[in-house]
């Protein structure tokens, strides 16, 4: 962060470094949540909270009716596979995947802080750029590995969980984008200081764990049976 701030101006660096403390103290609670046992409840509120700011961003704005009601019903889609997520996966594998999560969300900003040149896609977000979405997954990817022996699992399939893992959350975190662009917000709230709302700061976790959970529950049962409680 240091670094992607040098040639940055006053303004932006405050902007910045507000944002990251923030996104450090947001995490922090959570990994709280999951060695504390109260990541559920943090997870209905997370999922109370982004319906909440989906009304509010649409109660001015109901000039596409059909895309609006698409979005409420994939938001509670991704709601309900979210929380049974959480509810049925044991601690350890809960941080092994949202330890990759944040790596990605924030090497995905660093890097393309640092060396971003290529926007991905320019109409739906100006910030997101390729070097950023190649950063985040080498990262994640990383993290992955580094992670291995929290769930007991081999390297190879450390790295399936991290491809996975970043393709989800790149996933979450477009689709967001997406939907702001479309009712025309820069955020979803300014519920949290420096992140702008709840679904700017978790869109990519609310993703990954119900892609999880789909993988778990149609795909891969037996072979996620070591993960669940």
């Amino acid at each position: 962060m240091a670094i992607a701030n040098k040639n940055a101006g006053e303004k932006v660096r405050k902007e910045r470094w507000l944002k990251y403390f923030t996104y450090i103290f947001i995490t922090g609670v959570v990994v709280l949540g999951i060695f504390y046992n109260f990541i559920q409840w943090m997870a209905i509120f997370i999922v109370i909270a982004g319906l909440m700011e989906l009304i509010k961003v649409n109660s001015k704005n109901w000039s596409r009716p059909v895309t609006t009601v698409l979005f409420f019903f994939v938001f509670l889609l991704i709601a309900v596979g979210f929380i049974l997520f959480i509810v049925t996966f044991h601690q350890s594998f809960l941080l092994f995947i949202y330890f990759q999560v944040l790596v990605f969300d924030g090497f995905c900003q660093i890097t393309g802080q640092l060396f971003g040149k290529h926007r991905l896609a320019p109409a739906i977000s100006a910030a997101k750029t390729v070097e950023g979405l190649i950063g985040g997954f080498i990262f994640c990817l990383i993290a992955a590995i580094m992670c291995t022996n929290w769930v007991n699992i081999s390297w190879a399939a450390s790295l399936q969980f991290g491809f996975i893992t970043a393709l989800s959350s790149f996933i979450g975190d477009i689709l967001a984008s997406w939907y702001k662009r479309k009712v025309k917000v820069k955020d979803y709230s300014n519920w949290l200081p420096g992140q702008g709302g709840f679904l700017d700061r978790f869109d990519s976790f609310l993703m990954t764990g119900a892609f999880y959970y789909l993988l778990y529950l149609f795909i891969f049962k037996d072979r996620f049976g070591s993960f669940v409680n």
